[in-house]
């Protein structure tokens, strides 16, 4: 086997894109990866086309590792190898060169998150010296919301951007990033109650997920954030509602008060020091 690792940006995006979809057809959750979806990604993430990589072997593509930068830290946003391809360590030599471009470039970390009941990328992950942070959970389901009487106002999405990059803990999932929130304007959607803001997708659709919530320092543990989300659900009445499995497993009581059921999937947000 002869492995070459040419960029996406050299491969071409559409090709990227179908590999990326053969990878994952199989997944928990299958996923298709259209171009412009895959631009969505791009922009959202800070996925960095000429680092992230089409995997060849003689020639053939048989995956692509999607890498996005910020700083001294990238993230491994994606990988997938196509089914035929699995369980000949294609995943464990791909990940390794990655590391090793990351250090190559000055690179301190490296990070990544991994359904955690996916133990065969766990255990790759573990082996090419990834280590656990935290396990990160989600919500859904419609909760029962009672009349609140919190007066909403709303804000740009912007503003909380810049407060979850001001306030936010440093080592937030990627995902939960300022950085990541930045990138999105309308249909998202923001609003402020007292000292918490809180950020949505697209109200008008029949499921809003939750973005992105924070309290500034002084107000926090006096449950600012738990009467701001029951207020943003009573605003938008009769919609399902989602916490994607990004938020860190501590902020779990946030959601559980309010009567939102945990999702059965979970992650590992995973670090690498390079």
């Amino acid at each position: 086997m002869n492995f070459t690792y040419p960029s996406v940006l050299e491969h071409g995006l559409e090709s990227a894109a179908a590999v990326l979809t053969r990878g994952f057809s199989d997944y928990f959750v299958p996923i298709q990866i259209s171009p412009a979806g895959f631009l969505t990604m791009v922009r959202q993430d800070s996925v960095d086309l000429e680092l992230s990589r089409v995997i060849l072997n003689d020639d053939e593509p048989v995956g692509v590792a999607l890498i996005a930068r910020r700083g001294w830290t990238s993230r491994l946003a994606a990988m997938s190898i196509v089914p035929g391809a699995r369980g000949k360590g294609i995943g464990a030599q791909c990940v390794n060169q990655l590391l090793d471009d990351a250090r190559a470039r000055g690179d301190h970390a490296m990070t990544l998150e991994v359904i955690e009941q996916n133990a065969p990328a766990v255990r790759l992950y573990e082996k090419c010296g990834f280590k656990k942070m935290r396990r990160l959970i989600g919500f859904s389901e419609q909760p029962k919301i009672s009349e609140t009487n919190v007066e909403l106002e709303q804000v740009d999405v912007l503003d909380v951007a810049r407060l979850l990059i001001a306030h936010g803990s440093s080592d937030l999932p990627w995902q939960l990033s300022g950085e990541s929130l930045v990138t999105n304007g309308p249909p998202f959607v923001a609003y402020r109650a007292g000292a918490s803001y809180i950020a949505l997708s697209n109200p008008d659709a029949p499921a809003i997920t939750l973005r992105a919530i924070v309290t500034l320092p002084n107000a926090r543990r006096q449950g600012h954030a738990t009467r701001l989300l029951r207020a943003v659900m009573e605003n938008y009445p009769h919609k399902t509602w989602r916490v994607s499995a990004t938020f860190p497993e501590e902020w779990g009581g946030l959601f559980e008060k309010i009567g939102m059921q945990r999702a059965a999937l979970t992650q590992w947000q995973m670090t690498a020091t390079v």
